[in-house]
This record gives structure tokens, C-alpha cells and sequence, in this order.
């Protein structure tokens, strides 16, 4: 089986030989590959969150065409769920939808994520569309608003989530902490760039630890493919495809997926 990882960054990290949480997940023969957007927008507002809708949802596209079994959205905002659900033969999984609904599995949960408060809209625009708003107790961020300042580079707020630096993960420890005080049943973390320090996290926690990629994951191995190819005016695809190509140029912002432990 193939399952195509939507919205992984440009020169991602080798799928091929996946460890971690991640690795012990996947069926022998079973391989994840990457499929970046092509729209460089990072989705500081609705605004450019909107754009990603249309870069994921080609990017989906490009991995159905390319043999992929399932695709997985590579970021908890699913950007284009609905859209590639519209379009793809094959079954379309969102990681904030899959890791939302393993969260209220156990009860009330909070989410802890390492971005700032300007960025919760992602979030609770999809608690309240998947039905768990009055599931989550709360958002707690890690992360600073000059955080997004300073993404990209070995030594950027990435760098940092994806190897785990002892600060950042010390404090985002404590906040799992302090949700299990606060009556919380689980914490779903509120990004896929934090699944190099799930496993971590999950050995120091009282409560459940939910990771969003590998629910994600786990939801792609167990789906059946659609019934048949979704209806679609002629010339859609094309159109979209024209509507990426025109912006695919531009400069690629800092991205916010870093999903690697040498993965």
C-alpha cells in the first residue's frame, strides 16, 4: 500500500524508511511519500488558508495520479478535506479530523500545540465543524507570537520542535501536565510538526498523548476505497491545476509541517 502525505515541505525528509511511532503503524510493504503544495503561502489567517485549500487539494491530485492507494493531510488545519473527498477515487484522510475524534474517544481533552494564540482559528474552526467543541476543554500554546518569526533554519522554532530541545519540550510537558490537572482525559497535540516528540511526550504523561499524523495514518489502513470515481464538470481539474501553475513560482514560505525523526 501506498499513502501519499499531503503537504509534507519541498525536499522533505525520506519517506521510505519511516521510524518512530510512525514506522510501527504501517503493514509490511507499506510506504508513505510525499506530496508538497505548490502554493508557497504559509496560513498565518484564513486568507492564505484558503490558498492551501487549493494547493493541498492539487497536491492530492498529483498523488492519486501517482498511484497512491490513500492520501493523509500532513497538517491538523486539513487543508482541502472536503475538496479532495469531492474529487479523489481513493480515500482522503484529515489528520485533525482523525486525531479530534481519537481525542474524544477518552472524554474531555485539551489541545497543546507550539503555536502561538494567532493561529488557534485553525483549530477551533474544525473543532466546532467536526463536532468536539464542547469535548475540548481548552487550547494551550507553547509557542509565542515571535516564534513565527524565526521558522525556518537549523536553528529556527522548527529545528527546535523537530529535535526536541530540551526547553521547548520541557515546556510543552508541563502543559500536558497541567491539562491531566485540569481535569482533561487526553491531549491531542495541535500540530503534525510535533510528532518527532509524541513518543516523548506520551512516556512522561498521565493521560493519553494523541499524535494527529498517526491517527491519520491509522485511518488511511483502514479505509475502503470510494465507490467509484467522484462526478466532476469537465475541465475542473485542469482549472485548478492552471490556478496552482500561475503561483507555483513564488518563493515558498517558512512551512509549519516538520513531521521527520529521520523520517
Amino acid at each position: 500500500m501506498k499513502i501519499g502525505l499531503i503537504g509534507t515541505p519541498f525536499d522533505p525528509f525520506n519517506r521510505g524508511a519511516p521510524a518512530g511511532e510512525l514506522a510501527s503503524l504501517l503493514p509490511k510493504g507499506t510506504m508513505l511519500t510525499a506530496w508538497p503544495s505548490r502554493v508557497g503561502a504559509f496560513p498565518y489567517t484564513p486568507f492564505e488558508r484558503a490558498m492551501q485549500v487549493i494547493g493541498h487539494t492539487e497536491a492530492a491530485l498529483t498523488a492519486a495520479e501517482g498511484d497512491c492507494d490513500a492520501v493523509v493531510i500532513d497538517s491538523v488545519g486539513d487543508y482541502g478535506l472536503s475538496a479532495m473527498r469531492a474529487a479523489l477515487p481513493i480515500p482522503a484522510i484529515g489528520s485533525g479530523q482523525a486525531g479530534m475524534a481519537a481525542a474524544a474517544v477518552h472524554g474531555q481533552f485539551k489541545v497543546v500545540t507550539v503555536w502561538p494564540q494567532s493561529m488557534n482559528f485553525i483549530v477551533s474552526d474544525l473543532l466546532h465543524e467536526y463536532g468536539h467543541r464542547d469535548a475540548c476543554l481548552g487550547i494551550d500554546n507553547v509557542g509565542q507570537e515571535g516564534d513565527l518569526d524565526r521558522l525556518a533554519g537549523p536553528d529556527g522554532y522548527l529545528a527546535d520542535v523537530k529535535s526536541g530541545k530540551a526547553a521547548l519540550l520541557d515546556r510543552v510537558r508541563a502543559a500536558v501536565a497541567r491539562a491531566a490537572d485540569e481535569g482533561a482525559d487526553a491531549v491531542l497535540l495541535g500540530c503534525t510538526c510535533m510528532s518527532p516528540i509524541a513518543r516523548h511526550l506520551a512516556e512522561a504523561a498521565s493521560i493519553p498523548v494523541i499524535n494527529p499524523l498517526a491517527e491519520g495514518v491509522k485511518a488511511a489502513l483502514a479505509s475502503a476505497p470510494p465507490e467509484g470515481a467522484p462526478p466532476l464538470r469537465e475541465g475542473r481539474i485542469e482549472m485548478l491545476r492552471n490556478m496552482v501553475a500561475s503561483v507555483a513560482d513564488a518563493p515558498i514560505e517558512d512551512c509549519p509541517v516538520c513531521v521527520g525523526e529521520t523520517l
